[in-house]
């Protein structure tokens, strides 16, 4: 088979995975959360910075953990930490194969991270590289295998993917491996940015859709009447600013207090409201494209609320549904990009000229 290192830094989360084929050996994932919490959100040159001091790091823990070679360098007080990670990259870099790497779309600073790092490794070691959509990677997630070549999943294609996260959220039609149409896409708001900003809206902190899901448990989806924005019209596109705005000034003369009482019913309601409005889009996208499968993929796609829902539309249509399997599969991670690595190098899809690549921040699927 062959050994691909992939690397992901597209926001901020640092991310290296070795794969053979499409099966993953290592996926390292080094996330910011922490450093990016007290601002509510991601800061450029926070995640900038991070990406550059672990980089290395992280791409040498993917290395070790794949165990492609033996040629394992021992803790010495003879060499720094620094020589040794230098040491490690040196001796899996022998085994590697094709590097692949996230060329876009995301943060400008923080895909540049990542594309230099592939660019400096692929020519110090004279490898292949490929150059890699972060959504295409979202999309493929659903045909990343583990180390056992597991799940076997044969996915009947066309297939409709639905990719939702905190920086995007996508209706594709896949034809065929590398052959996509965006069907629909939202306007302004990405679901996941929509969760966590009514997050913040209550005060619940960054990141905030985790928070706003183990809260909607056993609250009242009803509790407030919020829209679902673009429903009538004839479009597959998305908006959820208009969604955020009705939430903001239902809420926006409350108390501290009342707010507090409510969170449960808050969390519920606006849930409930941003999964109703990406299902209302996909089943008239599913109505129009009639696929044989569903994808669907993206950070968002960890809540099992809207797993649920999902995979009951899906058995309304009668058609099969995939969600990856592992949870880190969903959010950023490395593995993903890999698996892209894959089809591409199958199909010849290269760098060029490996000097002149360059990051692009709007690179479209």
């Amino acid at each position: 088979m062959t050994k691909i290192l992939a690397i992901e830094t597209s926001c901020d989360d640092t991310c290296a995975a070795v794969l053979d084929g499409e099966s993953v050996l290592a996926s390292v994932i080094s996330s910011q959360t922490d450093l990016h919490a007290k601002w509510g959100g991601v800061v450029p040159d926070i995640a900038k910075r991070a990406h550059q001091s672990r980089i290395k790091a992280v791409i040498a823990t993917a290395l070790v953990r794949s165990k492609i070679t033996n040629n394992q360098i021992p803790i010495s007080k003879q060499i720094s930490k620094e020589e040794r990670v230098e040491k490690i990259i040196e001796e899996g870099m022998k085994e590697i194969e094709i590097i692949g790497v996230t060329k876009g779309p995301g943060l400008a600073i923080a895909l540049g991270v990542g594309v230099n790092k592939a660019k400096e490794l692929a020519l110090k070691y004279d490898k292949k590289l490929v150059a890699v959509n972060h959504i295409e990677g979202h999309l493929l997630s659903n045909w990343t295998k583990n180390s056992k070549g597991k799940p076997e999943n044969e996915i009947e294609l066309p297939a409709l993917g639905l990719t939702v996260s905190g920086g995007h959220t996508k209706l594709v039609l896949i034809k065929a491996i590398g052959n996509y149409e965006v069907v629909g896409e939202t306007l302004d708001d990405a679901g996941g940015e929509a969760l966590d900003k009514a997050a913040k809206l209550m005060g619940l902190g960054y990141p905030g859709g985790p928070v706003i899901e183990r809260l909607a448990q056993g609250g009242d989806v009803n509790f407030l009447k919020l829209p679902h924005p673009l429903e009538h019209q004839d479009t597959l596109d998305y908006s959820f600013s208009g969604l955020k705005t009705s939430f903001y000034y239902q809420i926006k003369e409350w108390s501290q207090e009342k707010v507090g009482k409510n969170l449960k019913n808050l969390s519920a309601s606006f849930q409930e409201a941003v999964f109703e409005t990406l299902i209302i889009k996909y089943k008239k996208a599913i109505k129009i494209y009639k696929p044989k499968s569903l994808v669907c993929s993206g950070g968002v796609m960890a809540n099992l609320e809207l797993r649920k829902k999902l995979r009951k539309m899906a058995k309304g249509f009668e058609l099969p549904i995939y969600m990856p399997k592992m949870k880190y599969l969903n959010t950023d991670n490395a593995a993903m990009i890999g698996t892209v690595t894959y089809f591409k190098a199958k199909r010849g899809e290269f760098v060029e000229n490996i000097a002149e690549l360059d990051r692009d921040p709007r690179l479209k699927l």
